[in-house]
């Protein structure tokens, strides 16, 4: 790095600014990916008498890359990840879409595009990101092959999960483990492929064999420690061949196997690459008019694969090009950056804070702690050195998560006590476990991705903005993973939305109430009725005369016909009316009224023979439906793999009852008026 830092000497005399013919300098960003977005915000920001010209290859405008995870799995819709420039309409702002830069001229300080059209830069910034690792294995250039790296690539995949495809994911790093529970449907198979562990080991074998459980409850199949040796196109359907001889027939086969710097344009101009692009603490190159920041640099022998890294970099490159024109320097040299890995598989959070590197097992001092609740689907893992916390592994939801992820970075002390409760009850902090954001101190870091404080919302609160989309574009909180969301609503003493099912506490009362009626009709003996026909009694009225017999007995079948839209809505493709937890909603208050209208009509006295039999198996649809909506409504507290085995066997149980419920209505019916 010798060279590079006195490349950055020179950098600082005015004489060796290049401005071409112009008076004012011109920067030139090449990639539209969130980092090179970034950049051009700080320039703007940064430099006022300056030219910003940022480059994209892609077809798309700029779009969120680090929320595609959530795009496939319909956790955010496609208007969420626009990912636009702000002040986007500022007159020294030119933004070129589906232009790529395929030539850099150092000589004379210009880029030609792939039209030919040239452009002269003061400065040039390289924001070219990474590609897709293809696996140098006979047949990954198929059709049935796919990247997912690009907004078109999650576009292919959306397809093939909506015609219910049978998929094989290769890579098992968050990506993959992203992938493969998003494309998991109730019609399809999802295997998960991979030579080496979990996440690269990082788990631990406890903490693997936790997640591995969830992914197998999640209905996705493990094929873990089993290299990958061809594969093979036979008609529609593909064959994945493992190196021990296994063979798998999939339609498609999901590569999340890695990514490289894509450095392509650096080597042609001859700047120094190895892995990535070479660059010094400002993030400058062998050039010193070009910078390197994202995933295609590489500082201090290490290439960084997550955008917070990708961010830092770009605040120091902007300063130091502010610095090299007169301005004052706005940020610190760029030093490295953690590389903490916080993901959601399916809805089940899951997080590697610090450093949990097994070989830190065998040094001296090092100890590990664990705590486990597979009731509640939680693995939480410490690893500490003289009484400091150096690393995290958490699986399932943790209300201490951003106190710990404080005390990880800041290296603070914590007592003996502290560590035995953890084991006993899966708490660190005691009784400030579960603080409120807003008792937290102002320099704590919301948004990890941006480094957005608490003290950077809260200002700009007092300044007007109150809402969550006012202050995500002000702050450019929460607008990358989007996980720190739910603390600005806090602070924002906004109702963080339900990420998981909407109206789940609704649903949750209707089902339990529907327990209740259920419970009441078996365990509760049936009235008594009158000897005599000459009664007063409005209820037995409504049980003896024809027409209100009919009347209840009609009702109920309407109802079960309304119920059955559910199941309309879940498998005709073309029906997109209404958001699918509406839909569950209106289901379980069919079910309440059904029942209700139930005990009108019989007074819920089962009967005997054929109607004892509709009784029951009407009784038992309920019931079993009912099960299913508490669990799916409890599901955003319980990651418990238990709890979804159930749903799985309970919803199985429902659809089964479900077939004979429109014979012995159809029969019950028949008999009534036939006979």
């Amino acid at each position: 790095m010798t060279e590079l830092e006195s490349s950055a000497v020179q950098q600082y005399s005015p004489d060796s600014t290049h401005t071409s013919d112009n008076s004012y300098p011109i920067y030139v960003i090449v990639g539209t990916g969130p980092v090179g977005v970034r950049c051009a915000q700080k320039l703007l920001e940064f430099c006022d008498e300056a030219q910003i010209v940022i480059y994209g290859a892609e077809i798309e405008s700029p779009y969120n890359r680090v929320k595609l995870s959530q795009y496939l799995s319909r956790h955010v819709d496609r208007k969420e990840l626009e990912n636009p420039i702000l002040g986007k309409s500022d007159h020294r702002l030119a933004e070129y879409i589906d232009r790529k830069i395929v030539a850099i001229d150092r000589a004379k300080n210009t880029v030609t595009d792939a039209a030919g059209n040239i452009q002269p830069y003061t400065k040039l910034i390289l924001a070219t990101g990474s590609n897709p690792t293809i696996p140098q294995i006979p047949g990954a250039d198929l059709p049935s092959v796919y990247p997912f790296r690009s907004l078109r690539n999650t576009n292919d995949l959306i397809s093939l999960r909506e015609r219910d495809a049978d998929i094989c994911v290769i890579g098992a790093g968050a990506l993959g483990l992203e992938a493969a529970t998003a494309l998991k449907t109730p019609k399809n198979t999802v295997t998960l492929q991979s030579r080496g562990k979990l996440l690269g080991g990082l788990l631990g074998e406890e903490g693997e064999e936790f997640l591995g459980n969830s992914l197998s409850a999640l209905g996705v199949q493990l094929k873990v420690g089993n290299g990958l040796r061809s594969i093979e196109q036979k008609g529609e359907k593909s064959t994945v061949l493992f190196c021990n001889g296994e063979k798998l027939d999939v339609d498609a086969i999901v590569l999340c196997t890695g990514i490289q710097p894509e450095i392509t344009l650096a080597q042609q101009s001859g700047l120094e690459t190895e892995l990535g692009i070479v660059v010094n603490e400002w993030m400058q190159t062998s050039d010193p008019d070009i910078y390197a920041i994202g995933e295609c640099a590489e500082y201090d022998h290490k290439v960084y694969q997550l955008v917070r890294p990708g961010y830092e970099q770009a605040e120091s490159c902007c300063s130091h090009i502010r610095r090299s024109h007169g301005g004052a320097l706005l940020q610190h040299p760029y030093s490295g950056s953690y590389s903490d890995i916080q993901l959601k598989i399916a809805h089940i959070p899951c997080a590697i804070i610090g450093d949990v590197a097994s070989d830190n097992l065998q040094q001296e001092g090092f100890q590990s702690y664990v705590y486990r609740n597979r009731f509640k689907g939680n693995y939480r893992r410490l690893l500490v050195q003289g009484g400091r916390i150096l690393g995290a592994v958490y699986i399932g939801s943790w209300d201490e998560a951003s106190n710990l992820r404080m005390a990880v970075a800041q290296e603070e002390r914590i007592s003996l006590r502290a560590l035995q409760l953890f084991e006993d009850e899966g708490c660190l902090f005691g009784k400030q476990g579960g603080n409120s954001i807003k008792d937290f101190p102002d320099n704590y870091l919301v948004c990890q991705c941006n480094s957005v404080s608490k003290g950077d919302l809260c200002k700009a609160i007092s300044d007007g903005k109150r809402t969550l989309s006012e202050l995500q574009k002000t702050t450019a909180a929460g607008s990358v993973c989007g996980s720190c969301r739910p603390l600005m609503a806090e602070l924002l003493d906004t109702p963080a939305p339900n990420l998981v099912m909407r109206h789940a506490k609704s649903i949750l009362i209707t089902s339990v109430l529907s327990l209740l009626i259920i419970a009441l009709a078996v365990l509760i003996p049936p009235l008594q009725v009158s000897d005599t026909v000459q009664t007063g009694l409005l209820w037995e009225k409504l049980w003896y005369d024809n027409f209100w017999k009919q009347v209840t007995g009609y009702t109920i079948l309407v109802l079960c016909l309304f119920t059955a839209a559910l199941s309309a809505r879940k498998r005709w493709k073309k029906l997109t009316i209404g958001h699918m937890d509406h839909w569950r909603y209106v289901h379980s208050l069919i079910g309440v009224v059904a029942l209700a209208t139930l005990a009108v009509h019989t007074g819920f006295r089962l009967g005997q023979n054929l109607n004892l039999a509709l009784m029951l198996v009407f009784l038992g649809v309920t019931a079993t439906g009912s099960l299913v909506g508490v669990f799916m409504a409890r599901n955003h507290h319980w990651t418990d793999l238990r709890l979804r085995e159930h749903r799985k066997w309970w919803s199985r149980v429902h659809y089964a009852l479900l077939w004979a419920l429109p014979v012995l209505l159809a029969y019950h019916i028949l008999a009534v008026y036939y006979f």
